[in-house]
């Protein structure tokens, strides 16, 4: 297999795990604001869920190694210039980083349901961003700053429809139908 034939299979991969991994998010993230919108979980989708979230971490596993694969290979190309002066590696290290730590703060309930939904759902979406647009030719502070509005874009939708979808519906006047009117 020649260099360029393992580059792109390892772009593939990389493709095809962050798309689940940003798919799955995407479901559990849609379910949890249903169930935000019921107000109750029954228990099937509890299993429902666990099964997501081990889907999810599978993802996970399957996103680490294909960038386990690229580092080697482009560190195998590019030597040292591709840890030194590379702003993207380094933005997709922090957020896988923000998606490890808050995937943790989730399961063992050290973060509001609030506010890991914003990162997960978020950096989700910011890391397949990173992993499919390689070159984006700014410096790290840049990547971090938009990458942070991004977080802070995400969190104010999220907080409007949750808002919209917790908010009880204006109660009707029943005592008279306009048939006696």
């Amino acid at each position: 297999m020649t260099e360029i034939e393992l580059y792109y299979l390892s772009q593939l991969f990389r493709t095809y795990s962050v798309g689940l991994c940003l798919g799955v998010s995407s479901i559990a993230m849609t379910f949890y604001y249903f169930v935000v919108h019921k107000g109750h979980t029954t228990v099937e989708e509890n299993k429902m869920m666990h099964i997501v979230y081990r889907v999810l971490r599978i993802g996970m596993v399957l996103a680490i190694l294909s960038e386990i694969m690229l580092f080697i290979y482009n560190y195998h190309i590019h030597n040292f210039i591709y840890w030194t002066d590379n702003p993207e590696l380094l933005m997709r290290l922090t957020i896988f980083s923000v998606i490890l730590f808050n995937a943790l703060a989730m399961q063992y309930r050290k973060i509001t349901m609030w506010l890991g939904p914003v990162f997960a759902g978020g950096s989700w979406y910011a890391y397949f961003f990173f992993s499919i647009w390689i070159e984006t030719e700014s410096t790290y502070p840049i990547l971090f700053a938009g990458y942070l509005c991004w977080l802070s874009g995400v969190a104010a939708f999220l907080a409007a429809l949750r808002y919209t979808l917790t908010r009880k519906p204006l109660a009707t006047d029943t005592t008279h139908s306009t048939a006696e009117a």
